[in-house]
Formats: structure tokens, C-alpha cells, sequence
């Protein structure tokens, strides 16, 4: 029979998560390339709602948590063929051909060039859609403790030993980002707005407007070149999700995060059971075999005292 038992009731082990949860704060950034592109993203999240729900078979499963993209930017660059535009007259000769002429105009002016476009998609919202965990307890030594401390040194030094309790997650499952389709707007003005500052100074808006008459399927060129089979918010999110990998990497850091890093219950060991009162020092008891379970009603940790 064991000598400490302590109980939380479902109501309080969900706060108790949700302190957990409100603390998690995930960054990264990655550049790869791919075939005739290379892209770079850089994201920051935190975890937001969710429901909780114990369950009789000492598991834990939490649904519907929102994954928000504090931060979430993506720049593609690639590199486009130049091309030369054919001269026209614009005010005809009868006698010797032409009065005004148009040049032929390169684009960009010597060549193929390397052009790069950056969304900002910050704010948007996935999810976790379900973790299932169980929980498991640990023994934690401080590092800083040092090797000749006695449990009294390291109490005096802040630095005591503790026992812990973590979510340990069998499984998280984060949906694919869902990027919005009016992304695609974006994507092509972008595009359009590179080629546009290609173009020499000096060419005139309605040069420009014809110029783009002739060039314009070169838009399809591009998406054609970085493999956009279908809308480009999906090609976008398989690049993040899968290219990158993103998805996997949200998982990874989430169930490290609950199962490692921020317990959800912790206390010293030997455990004080009476503080220091002048001359007296603190009185404390050894914790041993500890254990963490959950049923649909409550948490429960069990200890036992030992010498």
C-alpha cells in the first residue's frame, strides 16, 4: 500500500494541461532546393483551446487544438529565361520607313535573371487534431547539483532533486496547414511586380501594358517550371507539409515538449515536511516508487516513504 496518494479530479488536471499548453512556443527556420527553385521559410506558433478527456484506460487525449502561426513566411526563387521584345514603328514614313520606332527591349537586359518572392502568411491556424498520451513519471537530477552536495546542500543551493510527472504522447496529429486560395492572387501579382521592375526606367505605362500582352503567359511558364500542377495554395502547402517536412517537425517538438519538458506535476525529493526555523533545519522525508495513472474521473500519484 502506498504511503502518499494525491488526487486531481478531471476539472483540474485539464487546467492544469492548459497551463502546460499555454507555455509551448515553437520556431524554425529551413532553405532547401528543389530542382529548379530553392525556398526558405521561417514560422513561429503557439498553442491555443482544445478539449481534454481522461479516459479508464490510463490515457489521455486531448482533440482540437489550434495551431496559430504567429509568424509564417515563405520566399520562392527561381530563375527566369530572358527575353526580347520585337521593335515596332509607331509613326510610319511613307518615304523612308518610319519617323517613330519602338526598340526592341530585353528583358532583363542581358540575359536570364534570378528573382525571388516572399509571402507573409502569418496568422493563419491549423490544428492538432488528436494527441493521446499516457503519463509517466520521472526522476530528475539537477545538473547544477554538485557530486559532493548532500540533499540538505542542495536545498540550501536551490537546487534540489525532484520528481516529475509528464504527458507522454503515444501519438499527435497535425493537419495540414490550410493555406487560403486567394494566396495564388498573391503569388502571381508578385510575380508580376518582379518582371514589371525589369523593365527599363524609361518605358512609358502604355509600353509596359503592351509589353505584358506579349509576355504575359510567361506567369504560366513560371508555375509550369516549379512543378504548380494544380492551385498554387495547395503546391504551397505540400512544399511546407511535406518538402519541408513542417508538419513532422510540429509533431516531433510537441510530444518532446509535453513528454520531456514541461511537467505537469513536480516536487523535491526528499520532500520538505517542515521548514528551517532558526537553528533547526528543514525537515524532509525521501520519496520512492513513485506512479501517475488517470481514469475518466481523475489523476492520481502515488508514493511511497523511504529511507
Amino acid at each position: 500500500m502506498s504511503h502518499i496518494t494525491i488526487a486531481a479530479s478531471a476539472k483540474a488536471f485539464e487546467q492544469i494541461f492548459k497551463a502546460v499548453r499555454d507555455h509551448f512556443h515553437f520556431s524554425k527556420s529551413d532553405t532547401g532546393t528543389f530542382g529548379p527553385f530553392s525556398a526558405t521559410y521561417w514560422v513561429a506558433l503557439h498553442l491555443e483551446g482544445g478539449t481534454l478527456q481522461l479516459n479508464d484506460d490510463n490515457t489521455v487525449e486531448v482533440q482540437d487544438v489550434d495551431i496559430v502561426f504567429d509568424t509564417l513566411k515563405v520566399q520562392v526563387c527561381f530563375t527566369i529565361p530572358g527575353w526580347c521584345t520585337p521593335s515596332f514603328c509607331i509613326v510610319p514614313d511613307p518615304w523612308n520607313g518610319c519617323l517613330v520606332g519602338f526598340p526592341s527591349i530585353c528583358i532583363p537586359p542581358g540575359g536570364g535573371t534570378t528573382i525571388c518572392i516572399t509571402l507573409d502568411l502569418s496568422g493563419l491556424v491549423s490544428e492538432i487534431s488528436d494527441l493521446k498520451a499516457s503519463l509517466l513519471t520521472n526522476y530528475f537530477v539537477d545538473p547544477a547539483r554538485l557530486p559532493a552536495w548532500s540533499d540538505l546542500d542542495a536545498e540550501f543551493a536551490g537546487h534540489p532533486n525532484k520528481w516529475r510527472v509528464f504527458i507522454d504522447p503515444v501519438w499527435v496529429h497535425v493537419d495540414p496547414i490550410d493555406i487560403p486560395a486567394t494566396v495564388g492572387n498573391l503569388f502571381e501579382n508578385a510575380v508580376h511586380n518582379a518582371i514589371d521592375n525589369l523593365f527599363p526606367g524609361w518605358v512609358p505605362q502604355w509600353a509596359k501594358d503592351w509589353l505584358w500582352s506579349i509576355i504575359g503567359p510567361v506567369i504560366d511558364v513560371i508555375k509550369a517550371a516549379l512543378n504548380i500542377v494544380g492551385e498554387i495554395n495547395e503546391w504551397l502547402a505540400d512544399l511546407l507539409g511535406n518538402q519541408f517536412d513542417l508538419l513532422g517537425l510540429i509533431e516531433t517538438a510537441v510530444a518532446d515538449y509535453f513528454a520531456s519538458q514541461n511537467p505537469i506535476y513536480e516536487f523535491e525529493d526528499p520532500y520538505p515536511v517542515l521548514p528551517a526555523d532558526g537553528i533547526l533545519i528543514p525537515v524532509k522525508v525521501p520519496i520512492r516508487e513513485l506512479t501517475a495513472e488517470v481514469n475518466s474521473r481523475e489523476m492520481i500519484v502515488r508514493a511511497n516513504i523511504g529511507g
